[in-house]
């Protein structure tokens, strides 16, 4: 899912406890050097758990929902 949006990281809210870390089922993010990071963006389903968790309300997730005009697009 390499092309999809990935969850959005506020830097200055992130206290790096890590709780987001632990919670990611898919093993996408890392606390590496201080610091929040993708480890495995490709893995990202979008589940929302690492916005979730987040004390400090610094992970938000962004989704695009499309409408299918008819049946067959479905």
């Amino acid at each position: 899912m390499a092309d999809q949006y990935l969850p959005v990281i506020e830097v200055e809210k992130c206290i790096l406890c890590g709780l987001c870390v632990e919670t990611c089922p898919e093993d996408v993010l890392a606390l590496e050097a201080d610091e929040l990071a993708f480890a495995n963006p490709d893995q990202c389903t979008m589940c929302a758990e690492c916005e979730g968790i987040c004390p400090e309300g610094a992970v938000a997730c962004y989704y695009q929902i499309s409408w299918a005009e008819n049946e067959e697009q479905l």
